[in-house]
């Protein structure tokens, strides 16, 4: 009986060893399930508080829906993946806006790369009391939360512009399955120790040594993974307690000219000059920022700083509230804003240079964004409406320069914003005084560093004085064109009355010489006649038309000499020929001595026959090519032999005209004139 108390009191201390060991386990698994959320809460905190810290507030306040493809959306979604991608146990990255009661997604790490990933403008349906809390201080969710994109535990942090005021926040979200995993490997810890029992007891030390040396060592890659983005981003970063620096990044060492050692010990206002350029002391502005930061409010402001080498220079500082090892800090980030600031100031005074050149333009300037509102008009355009910029900014252009034909005007600045092109237009506007005024204006595209046109730029200037002289040019043009044609009616009526009286003397006449040579008189003014009727009948007063010329000249001819069109047929062939009137008028002598000689001689005693006239022109000189198959010019006969006043005149006619004539012998008659295009004054 006594042999078996030992072996009892063996079973119940391997039972009391056993539940020691159960009771030690589920204790070690409930604290360090507790333990691990809270690690991983305070990890969350902190990385969404330096996350909001690298964000820049103002760059999320301007996005809008349908910026996803924006330069500004790109640098925030990839400094959210190069800090997430800094710490893998973050499932998401994103920043959300809170407007009007609702909070819409601005930006999403994974858009544009995962499916489901959230759009800008997004609704978020399921909004806790913590996130809420998240736009006014850094929060955490309490316990897990569910949504669309799976069960995690989030954390929120606000972001805010340069004026401090909270534009968004910035959420990081770490799958539960992460934070539970460590869980699992404690609860399986737990059941081999109560599975082995009396093992447990004798390994369990080493058990939760294991487990506590791999949470040290996950604690530690945290540690190294913020200590490298601690060091290596550009910004100076320091860590401020009770006032004082107790760290700093490499980048604060630069900046600030010293090292660690030479830094630490230093309050804010030790490294600045002891008044800022507002005229405040800067121990109390720095005092009192840091109280807004220790309070929960993000700071941001701009500062000037004083490097341990003595160097001021301009710098934009960023303080929040955070947490070390259970101590309240505040990080305090740096940037030196000096070139900034010189790139501003430049662009001040580029922009002050130019408006003033605009300012003293003596023509009417404005700008015209992408709906056709005025963004900006120089004093002599608003002279010119007698109004103020005021007055005028914001309204539509056809509301302030009314013109006759709005729509193409607005057809004209839709142009300039799609092909990017300069466009000139002539416009009559009415002017506040009710007068009409003629306005030349020249649309210029004004583009961006990518060429994308942002607005139209129109210069106008008054040309109503030479719209006015314009049109009393043309009028006085039309006045003298009306007289020109009148002159050339009325020589073309006085050459028909000598070409009557001519006819009369031949009627009178009995010697047949004398009203042969009263004859062809007649026939030359009358050729000559016809020039000035066709000119008066044509819209150019200087050219006419010598294809429908040559056909009067031949019906005259043949009508004179009684000659039938069925006898001699005569072809024509001059179409769209203009000739200037003054080779009009020798060349229109030579066509008729030609056709004279032939009516009259070439084809004797009613023989029949064929007259061809081509006039052509090769663009240098006009061509005269005059054939008939009639009997032939004797050969005795030739330009410098010979007592025919046609021949004479055809000769002399051709040397008027600086040409060439030439008399070809065989089948007939055929003369060949050349002679140059005379040119128009100013061709």
């Amino acid at each position: 009986m006594f042999s078996r108390v030992p072996e009892k009191m063996s079973m119940i201390l391997l039972l009391m060893i056993l539940i020691f060991s159960g009771c030690s386990i589920l204790y070690i698994s409930f604290v360090t399930t507790n333990a691990l959320k809270e690690q991983a809460r305070e990890d969350i905190l902190g990385f969404s508080t330096f996350a909001a810290s690298q964000i820049d507030g103002s760059t999320v306040a301007s996005i809008r829906p349908g910026d996803e493809t924006t330069p500004e959306f790109l640098e925030i979604q990839d400094t959210l993946i190069r800090m997430k991608a800094a710490f893998p146990n973050i499932r998401n990255a994103y920043i959300m806006r809170y407007e009007s009661g609702r909070v819409y997604f601005v930006v999403d790490d994974d858009y544009g790369f995962e499916p489901g990933a959230a759009h800008i403008g997004e609704e978020y349906i399921f909004v806790t009391p913590d996130m809420l809390a998240g736009f006014s201080r850094p929060a955490v969710e309490s316990d897990f939360s569910s949504d669309q994109w799976g069960t995690t535990l989030s954390g929120y942090s606000p972001v805010q512009d340069s004026q401090g005021t909270v534009v968004g926040l910035v959420g990081v979200d770490v799958d539960k399955q992460v934070v539970i995993a460590k869980q699992d490997i404690i609860n399986w810890t737990s059941y081999m120790i109560v599975f082995l029992g009396i093992l447990m007891a004798v390994f369990g030390v080493l058990g939760v040594e294991q487990v506590r040396g791999k949470l040290m060592k996950d604690l530690k890659d945290r540690e190294t993974r913020f200590h490298a983005l601690f060091e290596e981003t550009y910004d100076a970063i320091l860590i401020i307690v009770d006032g004082k620096y107790t760290d700093c990044n490499s980048s604060a060492e630069r900046m600030l000219h010293g090292t660690k050692t030479q830094i630490i010990g230093k309050t804010l206002w030790d490294l600045a000059p002891e008044v800022q350029p507002g005229g405040r002391r800067s121990s109390e502005i720095a005092m009192e920022r840091l109280k807004r930061a220790l309070d929960g409010e993000h700071q941001r402001f701009e500062w000037m700083q004083r490097s341990l080498a003595g160097r001021e220079f301009d710098a934009e500082v960023s303080l929040i509230r955070i947490q070390i090892d259970g101590t309240v800090a505040v990080q305090a980030i740096f940037r030196d804003i000096t070139e900034k600031k010189k790139a501003e100031e430049a662009l001040r005074q580029s922009e002050e240079k130019y408006r003033s050149l605009s300012e003293a333009s003596p023509n009417a300037i404005y700008i015209i964004n992408r709906d056709a509102t005025i963004a900006y008009a120089n004093n002599y355009a608003l002279r010119m409406l007698h109004k103020r910029l005021t007055e005028v900014k914001g309204r539509r252009l056809m509301e302030v320069f009314p013109t006759e034909d709005a729509d193409m005007q607005i057809q004209i600045i839709v142009g300039v914003f799609q092909h990017g092109h300069d466009v000139r237009r002539d416009d009559r506007v009415t002017a506040v005084d009710g007068t009409d005024r003629w306005l030349s204006s020249t649309f210029t595209p004004l583009k961006d560093d990518t060429g994308l046109v942002t607005a139209v730029m129109c210069v106008s200037y008054d040309i109503t004085d030479r719209k006015v002289m314009e049109n009393q040019i043309a009028a006085s043009l039309r006045e003298k064109e009306f007289l020109l044609k009148e002159i050339h009616h009325r020589v073309k009526n006085n050459l028909q009355v000598i070409s009557s009286l001519l006819s009369m003397q031949a009627d009178k006449a009995t010697d047949r010489n004398v009203i042969d040579s009263l004859t062809d008189s007649q026939n030359r003014v009358k050729s000559i006649a016809l020039v000035h009727e066709k000119l008066y009948q044509s819209k150019s007063l200087d050219q006419i038309e010598y294809g429908d010329y040559l056909n009067k000249i031949v019906n005259h001819l043949f009508d004179t000499y009684n000659v039938p069109l069925s006898r001699i047929a005569c072809i024509v062939h001059a179409e769209n020929i203009f000739v200037d009137i003054n080779q009009a008028v020798p060349c229109s002598l030579i066509i008729n001595e030609m056709l004279t000689n032939s009516l009259k001689y070439a084809f004797p005693d009613g023989a029949k026959g064929e007259i061809a006239i081509n006039f052509t022109t090769d663009g240098k000189n006009y061509i005269l090519k005059y054939h008939d198959n009639g009997t032939g010019i004797p050969e005795d006969i030739s330009f410098e032999r010979t007592e025919s006043l046609g021949m004479k005149l055809i000769y002399g006619l051709t040397q008027q005209l600086n040409g060439t004539v030439e008399l070809k012998r065989g089948a007939g008659t055929t003369f060949i004139v050349t002679f140059p295009c005379m040119q128009k004054t100013g061709e």
